[in-house]
């Protein structure tokens, strides 16, 4: 249908035979509106080609529907559970999830954040570029003047004190190292994500305090979170290895990921991998690598509640730490 001028929610409960306050919770609070009634509003729009004005209602409500997340990678299967969590719980409660992907750049997540402040989204759930000491962004003090909160998971800004779900990253390295230290492993290689990161940092100490053997017999290199980025840093590390070592540690799931792969193309299988984080695709290398879960579904449930508990303002607990579990495999 052609119209001459734009659409109005006046429109739509003429035709509809509804008020207007109707139709704009069908777009704003469908939970609230019939399904048989939402159904049939929503098909009257869509047929008069009806686009709900975003800006004009967050002009209303200081605040838009949307939850914003950005982070590096999608790619991360922990992150992809996450999102998947998040997107049907503001599905439920008519909310829309926006996503951004910053690659690793610090622009890029500046100008993610600085369009969701524009969106005036609800929530911005966030996985920082850098978890480093003095990472602190100029959009940290934007939201607080716009009054939009920002929630962390998986990668921490030190010292923000922000709200967030995170695992304990120290406490995982040791229970790694003494889960290891029992395994008769002579030599160890451990493969990190960048030196600066705070993630790093805390499960390579973590691992050295739970292994406690002759620093002589561990050799550390530094790769990338991403396994894109990870996977030909590592290939070329191995082998350039003059002896391989007994075994060889992943610090995160991609970078295990991109190990198992370098493995299988030098033709070095032999080697004993084990993985900080699930390794949910293992089996397509016809192995299954000792890990520790960080229980994916019950960290998206965490980032989820804490989201929703934070838009609303019903905190009890700001800063949330998932357990993990040791799994092994015969």
């Amino acid at each position: 249908m052609k119209n001459k001028r734009n659409v109005t929610i006046v429109d739509i409960a003429n035709m509809a035979n509804v008020t207007n306050i109707t139709v704009s919770r069908a777009f704003n609070k469908p939970e609230q509106v019939k399904p048989e009634t939402r159904e049939k509003i929503l098909s009257i729009a869509k047929q008069l080609n009806y686009v709900p004005n975003a800006f004009a209602r967050n002009l209303k409500n200081n605040q838009s529907k949307i939850i914003g997340v950005v982070t590096n990678s999608t790619f991360n299967p922990v992150y992809s559970i996450i999102l998947k969590k998040l997107s049907l719980m503001a599905d439920k409660k008519g909310y829309t999830v926006m996503i951004f992907e910053t690659n690793g750049s610090e622009e890029v997540e500046s100008r993610a954040i600085n369009t969701l402040f524009s969106h005036k989204a609800s929530a911005i759930l966030l996985s920082v570029v850098l978890d480093k000491e003095g990472y602190t962004p100029e959009y940290l003090e934007l939201a607080d003047t716009y009054q939009i909160p920002i929630v962390l998971f998986d990668r921490d800004i030190p010292g923000s004190n922000l709200p967030g779900v995170f695992l304990n990253n120290i406490e995982i390295g040791v229970r790694s190292g003494k889960f290891l230290a029992k395994q008769n492993h002579s030599s160890f290689l451990i493969i990190g994500g960048p030196n600066e990161s705070e993630i790093t940092q805390d499960r390579i100490s973590g691992l050295l305090g739970g292994l406690r053997i002759e620093n002589e017999h561990i050799s550390i290199i530094n790769s990338d979170y991403s396994y894109d980025e990870a996977y030909p840093t590592i290939y070329k590390a191995i082998q350039a290895l003059p002896n391989m070592p007994d075994c060889i540690v992943g610090i995160n799931g991609m970078i295990s990921m991109a190990i198992l792969k370098s493995l299988q193309e030098l033709g070095k299988k032999e080697v004993f991998v084990f993985s900080i984080d699930d390794m949910p695709y293992a089996d397509v290398y016809g192995t299954k690598i000792p890990c520790i879960s960080n229980h994916p579904l019950d960290w998206a449930e965490a980032v989820g509640k804490l989201i929703f508990d934070t838009i609303n303002g019903t905190v009890s607990t700001r800063r949330v730490y998932i357990d993990s579990t040791l799994k092994e495999y015969d």
